[in-house]
Order: C-alpha cells, then sequence, then structure tokens
C-alpha cells in the first residue's frame, strides 16, 4: 500500500486546482494511504502583526515567543485549517484535521531556544494513529506544532513537519508543494538534486532564503529512506526530485 505525504502552503485553501483533487481522488482510488501537512506563515505574520508581535526571521526560520506561539495556534487551527478542511470536502476529499494534540501526534523539543525560541524539531510521531485514520478511508490534514514531553507547544517549519511525518511513516514519496515549479537555478528548473550539488551551490548562494529549509528537508527525508522526495509547484508534475 502506497503512503504519500503532501506538503501544501498557508494559503492552499485558495489555490488548490482541481488538478490537484482529482489526483488526490484518483490515488484514493488506487487505495493510497495520503497525508496532508500544512503550512500557514502568511497567515501566522499577518495576525502577528495585528497583534503588535514583532515579525522575526533568521535563517527563514521564524523566532516565536510564548506570545508568538498562541498566535501560531489562532492562525493555524483557528483558521488556516478549517478552511482547509472546508475546501477539502467541497471537493469530495474525506479529510479529518489533527493537530500536535492529537493523542500526542507529534512530539518534539526546541532547536535552540537562545536563537530561535520556541521552534522546535520532531523526535516522535504516532503513526498509530495515522494509521487508524487510513482504515477508516480518511485523509488526515496536519497542522506544524509539536509539543514537548513537558507540554509546552512549539512552531514546527511545515516542511520539516512534512518530513518527520514521512520518515516516521516510511513513505513512499513525499511532496513538498511550493510556488515555483522546483528547485530554479538561472532560470531552468532542476529535475534532481543530490546533497553534494545542495553543498556546491549553498556555497555559491544560488540557493537562498525559503528555499534552503525547503532543500533541507528533502534531503533528510531521502536520507531517512522516503522512495522519492519532490520540490514541485503541483502533484502532476514531479518537479526536482531530491536524492542522496
Amino acid at each position: 500500500m502506497k503512503k504519500i505525504v503532501i506538503k501544501i502552503g498557508g494559503n492552499a485553501a485558495t489555490q488548490l486546482t482541481p488538478a490537484f483533487f482529482d489526483t488526490i481522488k484518483y490515488w484514493q482510488k488506487q487505495h493510497y494511504n495520503i497525508v496532508l501537512v500544512h503550512g500557514g506563515g502568511d497567515t501566522i505574520s499577518e495576525l502577528m502583526s495585528q497583534l503588535n508581535e514583532p515579525v522575526q526571521k533568521i535563517n527563514g526560520i521564524r523566532f516565536t515567543t510564548q506570545k508568538g506561539i498562541s498566535i501560531t495556534k489562532m492562525a493555524l487551527l483557528g483558521q488556516v485549517q478549517p478552511a482547509l478542511l472546508e475546501t477539502c470536502r467541497a471537493n469530495g476529499l474525506p479529510v479529518i484535521g489533527l493537530n500536535a494534540e492529537s493523542n500526542q501526534l507529534m512530539t518534539g523539543h526546541t532547536i535552540d531556544q537562545d536563537t530561535f525560541g520556541y521552534v522546535g524539531t520532531i523526535h516522535q510521531v504516532n503513526t498509530k494513529l495515522i494509521h487508524s485514520i487510513w482504515q477508516q478511508n480518511l485523509i488526515p490534514i496536519i497542522a506544524p506544532m509539536a509539543i514537548t514531553n513537558q507540554g509546552q507547544w512549539l512552531n514546527v517549519n511545515a516542511d520539516h513537519a512534512a518530513t518527520s511525518i514521512a520518515k516516521y511513516l516510511k513513505a513512499d514519496e513525499l511532496y513538498l508543494l511550493t510556488d515555483v515549479s522546483g528547485v530554479q537555478i538561472k532560470g531552468n528548473i532542476l529535475q534532481k538534486l543530490t546533497s553534494k550539488t545542495m553543498a556546491d551551490l549553498q556555497e555559491k548562494q544560488m540557493i537562498t532564503g525559503g528555499m534552503i529549509p525547503k532543500v533541507n528537508s528533502a534531503l533528510l527525508a531521502a536520507r531517512h529512506g522516503v522512495g522519492a522526495v519532490h520540490i514541485t509547484n503541483t502533484v502532476t508534475q514531479p518537479g526536482t526530485i531530491v536524492t542522496i
């Protein structure tokens, strides 16, 4: 049974195409097991500005205070995920929304609290819960946050969350959807990207900003045995396939 994890952007509710929904429905008919992980960076930034919380990013990672965590939860669990669930249901997908607190779905720890605040990395995923949802022919839609063993909520990069879920599920494919059709170098989309090429491109500063955590997440997934990792703007095109 093929397992596919797809990371979609926070604005996905308004941007997903009929082709996306048709592809997911086709995969479901093939009895593939699918997980959607959503981002929400723009919504979080917008809400932070409204609530006078400074937006500060370091190497593409959002510095997150305790107030920032509350705002992130409001944005992801109160706005982004409900809108996405509604859109998916309206397009005929059987979906269920999950977050870190759903039966300890994602447990994590801070990356570097002094530098990034309450930003975390995931060290455990409750794969049994996901499997039980698949048995009901449902598609889980997961918010990118984790909780520490002490109960502290953590902000997690959505690409990293999708990568961790793919790793623990031993997924066959991981799609990291973005607003470009792949990793672009001098106007050309790379069909394949290896860790050696990535190191060279980063050194020459040809991969920068938000694409760095995306590619690093993809390489991590490939190293942990995820069959094929795609950086693309649609599930109907392979985009850049990342391998070790």
